[in-house]
């Protein structure tokens, strides 16, 4: 029995490697002098890599940072976003003291200033100093704390580059600081808006507002959505308000999306360069280095075939060569190459070369091998 409880406990243990974690720490803060609590989500994996990952702040951590951390977990599980390290930071008992604002100013306040420096100062530099992050972060909050969470994007230099915000409880000069530091702000600025049609009804006007504000920002440096959620109130609306917001922030990330095909692969000349652009746009705006997925290659061969943009096969071989060597790719796209032009002898040479590759989504070896033995079959070699 014993045995097979310490089996069973080890099967556990190296099973949890692959799942995320959630650590929950103490950070004796100087600046707010008490111990106040975070909560901490891992990426999967976080201890067998050396990846760098982008930054999540959830400020209501107590009650936000599990959805939080569930769709950043989803969501990067499947590649539509870039695993990240999700970080709340609990509230219970102090949130109206830690959003205090001066009436007059409206800017944060008293222990409101030491709360917004305690974030700025020690959440984000103990993160820093003790996980590998990239220079990207995002945060966010609910109502009260949505609100407070935009005088961050009014630094001179704004810390965050998302900014979620889930029915804030928007002060009255808000909207014109915000729409006026968006206008001209030289960095790229995610901005996600998002009510309920039943939220609480003080709250859904003030959104309106900051919307009527944002919505004509021309800047291209800002990307905002604003969403208000059908059949939901001001807590129901949270669950799926969470996600589109991360999607919005990461849209550029995923793999290429229906309208991306339409709209960018399909009206390229070159769509090998359109895939090559979209990695490196994506390292640009996230910090964030990553090969080219398997998926995007094969997606980009459909525009290649669907635009008869024969010569592109050539250029896409050799950007699978150098991201992907290991698999057959590289083969069946200058394969296709030849076979499209009309030298069959040399796209059977490259089939045959792909033999013991790794495969690539419903490419394999095999695959491959059976094109050669087909065109052999048709030109009888």
């Amino acid at each position: 029995m014993r045995l097979f409880l310490l089996s069973f406990l080890c099967l556990y243990l190296s099973q949890l490697e692959g799942f995320s974690q959630t650590q929950y720490i103490e950070v004796n803060s100087k600046i707010l002098k008490q111990t106040r609590q975070i909560k901490v989500q891992l990426p999967r994996n976080y201890d067998s890599s050396e990846k760098e990952y982008p930054v999540i702040i959830v400020l209501d951590g107590d009650y936000l940072f599990e959805p939080f951390a569930g769709n950043t977990d989803y969501l990067s599980y499947w590649e539509i976003i870039p695993e990240s390290i999700v970080v709340g930071i609990n509230q219970a008992g102090y949130r109206e003291k830690d959003g205090k604002i001066d009436p007059d100013s409206e800017l944060p306040d008293a222990s409101g200033a030491d709360f917004f420096e305690f974030i700025g100062y020690e959440v984000l530099s103990y993160i820093e100093n003790n996980y590998r992050t990239t220079p990207f972060a995002i945060i966010s909050g609910l109502d009260y704390m949505a609100n407070f969470s935009n005088f961050f994007l009014l630094k001179e230099n704004p810390l965050f580059s998302g900014y979620i915000n889930l029915s804030p409880d928007v002060t009255p000069k808000l909207p014109e600081r915000v729409k006026r530091k968006l206008d001209k702000v030289n960095q790229k600025i995610w901005y996600y808006l998002a009510t309920a049609e039943r939220d609480i009804p003080e709250l859904k006007n003030k959104i309106k507002t900051l919307d009527s504000y944002l919505s004509i920002c021309n800047n291209p440096n800002v990307s905002y959505r604003f969403e208000t959620f059908e059949n939901k109130d001001h807590f129901s609306f949270v669950s799926s308000a969470i996600p589109n917001g991360l999607l919005s922030i990461f849209e550029t990330y995923g793999p290429i999306s229906d309208s991306e095909y339409e709209n960018k692969f399909l009206s390229s000349t070159s769509p090998s360069n359109t895939l090559e652009d979209k990695y490196l746009t994506i390292q640009e705006l996230y910090a964030i280095k990553i090969p080219i997925r398997n998926i995007d290659f094969l997606k980009t061969a459909d525009a290649i075939e669907e635009k008869e943009l024969w010569e592109d096969y050539k250029n896409l071989s050799k950007l699978a060569r150098k991201e992907s060597p290991n698999t057959v790719l590289h083969h069946y796209f200058l394969g296709m190459y030849y076979e499209k032009l009309g030298q069959p002898k040399r796209a059977i040479k490259e089939y045959q070369s792909a033999y013991g590759l790794e495969s690539a989504g419903y490419l394999n070896s095999d695959v491959l091998l059976g094109k050669a033995d087909e065109l052999n079959a048709t030109f009888g070699y």
